[in-house]
């Protein structure tokens, strides 16, 4: 049984440590056939890419888009990389509710609240990521970097719920 959503550590998310920056997230995609050529040729610190989530060893058409969440985390990107790699990530969900949530399902029984949002726009972009994890058997990805500009990567996760 998984235990009750708790919130992210704060010194992980919002403006209350040192750093004055808070994270950004969005929701992305990446064909499957992209994704092993995009992240497993570049040098990132925190990785994991097991074998048997290759979107080739899943049979996924290279045409499929693999979803994902992207977080840009600033000066706290390796702190966040680190620490989502500790809780060791298994996969993220859309919650639908008031308001609706993005909950990381992490370890045997863990659940962090990673965002929640009331926005039309967001929950139509978090219903498109729920199809897309369908559409791929479930992989899916966490990718966290600096900063939005796509040139250098903190840590990166292939990501599908047993």
């Amino acid at each position: 049984m998984r235990n009750s959503p708790q919130p992210l550590p704060e010194n992980l998310w919002g403006a209350t440590s040192r750093y004055s920056e808070t994270v950004r997230w969005r929701f992305a995609a990446i064909d499957a056939g992209d994704l092993e050529e995009v992240f497993l040729k570049r040098t990132i610190p925190i990785r994991r890419m097991p074998e048997e989530l290759s979107p080739i060893r899943l049979g996924l058409a290279s045409t499929i888009a693999v979803a994902g969440v992207v977080m840009d985390g600033g000066r706290r990107s390796m702190q966040m990389a680190r620490w989502f790699q500790s809780v060791d990530p298994v996969s993220l969900n859309f919650i639908a509710g008031a308001p609706d949530g993005l909950i990381l399902e992490a370890g045997a029984v863990d659940r962090w609240i990673v965002a929640t949002f009331e926005d039309a726009e967001m929950r139509s972009a978090a219903e498109l990521f729920e199809q897309r994890k369908q559409a791929s058997q479930g992989l899916h990805f966490l990718l966290i970097e600096p900063d939005d500009s796509g040139m250098t990567y903190t840590g990166f996760w292939l990501l599908q719920k047993q």
